[in-house]
């Protein structure tokens, strides 16, 4: 299907990270709040909701983002109070209703992965800690796309946050394969894609131990004005 210029809603960018072989936390956009309870039942408590409408920049600065909802009542009150949150923070956004997710857990760090179509340079993929340290450490390995998973690793064995990923202070070592190869799917499709995808950014990814694999947690993706459609 085409996308429609500029900033893709998550569920749009999660079909695109989908095509490219990239492990989602489990999640569906429910309209209204009896799809949302439903999902969550699903799906398993505890569940993330997160707003969902066009035009909508910042979810978690917009207070579109409700966490560790353990029971019915709880994801029921969250999607009324998102909706209304929407509706305050971006008043000409048309509300699509929320993303429920599985409240993943047990990872050992949370990554950056993006990847941008460069005017100059072409592809490149970026990758590093993530969550909030991506703008606290400003820490991140540049390759050109595709990358090899190889390549990847040697990238990430240079960034200071390395020691996050090598098991720091006890903890165990993490799934750096599993986060290479999402580096090199994210990075081929941005550049299979060409400039018809000038932003796609998954952050954060939740990184297991090591053997324990990978699941992207949030996903963004900025679509061009040029022709063409997703994959």
């Amino acid at each position: 299907a085409a996308f429609a210029p500029g900033l893709l809603t998550e569920p749009e960018a999660r079909r695109v990270l989908a095509a490219a072989g990239v492990p989602l936390v489990p999640g569906v956009l429910a309209a209204d709040a009896d799809a949302a309870l439903a999902a969550a039942a699903d799906i398993g408590f505890p569940v993330v909701l997160k707003g969902v409408a066009r035009g909508l920049v910042h979810k978690s600065d917009a207070g579109a983002v409700r966490l560790a909802l353990a029971d019915a009542d709880a994801v029921r009150e969250a999607f009324h109070d998102i909706a209304a949150a929407v509706a305050r923070a971006a008043p000409h956004a048309v509300f699509d209703g929320c993303m429920v997710q599985a409240m993943a857990g047990g990872g050992v760090v949370e990554a950056f992965v993006g990847a941008r179509h460069d005017p100059q340079h072409g592809p490149v993929v970026l990758v590093g800690a993530g969550g909030v340290l991506v703008e606290v450490l400003d820490d991140v390995a540049v390759l050109a796309a595709p990358a090899r998973p190889g390549a990847v690793i040697e990238k990430l064995r240079g960034l200071a946050s390395w020691p996050l990923f090598d098991g720091a202070r006890g903890r165990p070592p993490a799934d750096v394969a599993a986060l290479a190869e999402v580096v090199s799917r994210v990075g081929a499709a941005v550049a299979a894609l060409g400039a018809r995808c000038a932003e796609l950014d998954v952050n954060p990814v939740l990184v297991r131990a090591a053997g324990e694999g990978v699941e992207a947690l949030d996903a963004r993706a900025v679509w061009s004005a040029g022709p063409g459609a997703a994959p």
